[in-house]
This record gives structure tokens, C-alpha cells and sequence, in this order.
């Protein structure tokens, strides 16, 4: 059986006076972003401080690239209708491929955040890149998900029914890399507080604790744990203050990272300011030609576009 790309879902709405649809979907982001943050910040493990930090290079190159080479050569995946996973250790008497022999695996090669020439093999398996938006590793992006430790044991799970935001601008590096590589889906309003989600990206990905959590023990995951998480992206969320300006262009330096990009230095980066050169004129408002795109308006010339010259109106 082909797996039925749709899923249906209850959204909390938080502002009533707020039209639903995609108005309601931010109000949720804000929303369960702030509770997922929470949750994660009371739940981490107490003895962190006592936890030694060790050598990144010897802890992957040692530890951990084997161990996950051998989890992906003795377990297999099984999907249901929805794309929900189920992972298990292969039985040498039967017939499953492997992770590790997966037609569809993939393999990025990711720098380590803190080690110039560590670089790491981070693993996924696309089931469906999705059929609407890209991702950017700039975006948020409405998710369901599973995440398990190598002993097959879940940490983590976030239902169809119940996803999260994940903002990639504050998500593990795993997620970062590999999002990007899906599309996200559509949705459409039931009319009685459901909404049904078609043609989303659905994947698997495996990753060593350097782009993870790495000595941090959170929730229920240890200390120095490579994880393996199944997903799937519903919606993705391009332009965090709804300025018109997308995500991926409010990296006005050009360097890949949003949080040190602000024009009018008000405290507020680009990627969250409604007004990013601080003239009192709204961004959105600053699009002269009235094409729904402020990134290409220059009234006077200067090769500076008006929405981030305070010279300009």
C-alpha cells in the first residue's frame, strides 16, 4: 500500500479574534515554542556540571562513528500509512535492508560547530521531500516527530495531532543541515477546528551527539547521545515578522547566520524586526514598485534598498 500523505489535526487556538489558517498557525508557533523552550530548560539533567567534556574529535572518531555504523547495519525501518516509523533489530534469518543498506540513505558531511576539522557523517533517509515550500536552515518549521536513542529507545515524541515549531535558528545542528533537503506540504481548514495537511516532507535522520546535545544529558537523553529521529514537515514558516521579507534574506551580511544582522542596532535582529532600518516606516510598507518585495526597492539610487536605509521613506 502506497502511504496516504494526509494528516488531521487539532490547532490550539490562543487569540480569538484572530482569523484562522495561517494567522492561527504563528499565533501556535509562538505559542508551543515557548512551552517545547520550557519544557526543555526544567527537564535537563541536574548533573551536567559534573559530567566530563570530552575530546570532540576522539568521541565521534572513537566512540560514536562506529556505534552508529552498527546500529544502522542491525536495525530496519518499517512506515504505516502516515509515515509513522517503527524501527527494529534485524533477525539474521530474514530478508529487511538495513539503515545502513537503505536504497534511499544519504550522507552530508557537516563541519563540527567548535572543531575546524572534525567533520561528521550525518545520515538521512528521505521517504518524501515534500511537494510545496522550501526549508532554510533560516526558517520555522511546524514538525512531528520521533526520536529514539540507539538502544531503539524513544526520548521524544510529538504526535500528528500535536506537532511543534522547531525554529532552526535555535534547533540542534542535525535539524539545521537536514530540513533544508525537505519541502514542506498544505493544509486546509475543516471548519470544526481541525486542519488536514497534504503532500509534507517526511524523513529519517541519524546523528552523532556533536550535532546534537553532545555532553549535555536533556530530558531523557544521555550524555554523549548519537539520535535517530523520524519526521515530518508540515508547515514552514519563511517570514518570522511577518514582514515580507523571507527568512533566508534578512541575512543581510551574507554570512549564513540571522542573529548578528541589525540594520537600525535597536537590540532586535533583522529576522524579528518589523522595522528594520528604525525610520518609523514599517518594512512592509517600504516596497515603492507595490510587487509585495521590499529587497528590490532603491528610490534614491544608493544601492542600499529602501527598507534598510533610514534615509529613504
Amino acid at each position: 500500500m502506497q502511504p496516504l500523505n494526509t494528516v488531521k489535526f487539532f490547532l490550539i487556538v490562543t487569540k480569538p479574534e484572530l482569523n484562522i489558517n495561517f494567522m492561527t498557525i504563528r499565533v501556535l508557533a509562538i505559542f508551543s515554542l515557548s512551552m517545547f523552550l520550557m519544557s526543555s530548560s526544567c527537564k535537563k539533567d541536574d548533573n551536567n556540571s559534573e559530567i566530563e567534556i570530552r575530546d570532540r574529535t576522539e568521541q565521534y572518531n572513537n566512540v560514536e562513528r562506529d556505534s552508529i555504523e552498527t546500529y544502522m547495519k542491525t536495525h530496519y525501518y518499517t512506515l504505516d500509512a502516515q509515515y509513522n516509523v517503527t524501527i527494529d533489530t534485524i533477525d539474521p534469518a530474514g530478508s529487511h535492508t538495513s539503515l545502513w543498506d537503505d536504497p534511499g540513505l544519504e550522507t552530508l558531511q557537516v563541519n563540527d560547530p567548535e572543531v575546524d576539522d572534525l567533520v561528521y557523517d550525518l545520515y538521512y533517509i528521505p521517504f518524501r521531500a515534500g511537494d510545496h515550500k522550501a526549508i532554510h536552515k533560516m526558517d520555522r518549521v511546524l514538525v512531528a516527530y520521533k526520536g529514539f536513542l540507539l538502544n531503539n529507545k524513544v526520548f521524544d515524541e510529538k504526535i500528528d495531532n500535536m506537532p511543534i515549531w522547531l525554529d532552526l535558528n535555535y534547533s540542534i545542528k542535525a535539524w539545521q543541515e537536514v530540513l533544508p533537503y525537505f519541502n514542506d506540504g498544505t493544509f486546509s481548514d475543516n471548519g470544526d477546528g481541525t486542519f488536514t495537511f497534504t503532500g509534507y516532507g517526511a524523513g529519517m535522520l541519524i546523528t552523532p551527539s556533536g550535532l546534537a546535545y553532545y555532553h549535555v544529558a536533556a530530558n531523557k537523553i544521555p550524555a554523549y547521545s548519537p539520535l535517530v529521529f523520524s519526521f515530518k514537515s508540515f508547515v514552514v514558516d519563511d517570514d518570522l515578522d511577518n514582514d515580507t521579507v523571507k527568512n533566508i534574506d534578512e541575512d543581510v551580511n551574507g554570512n549564513g547566520d540571522p542573529q548578528d544582522d541589525d540594520t537600525d542596532n535597536d537590540g532586535i535582529k533583522n529576522i524579528n524586526d518589523k522595522d528594520d532600518d528604525g525610520d518609523g516606516v514599517l518594512t512592509k510598507d517600504e516596497d515603492a514598485n507595490g510587487d509585495g518585495d521590499p529587497t528590490n526597492d532603491d528610490t534614491d539610487g544608493d544601492g542600499t534598498p529602501d527598507y534598510l536605509d533610514a534615509d529613504t521613506h
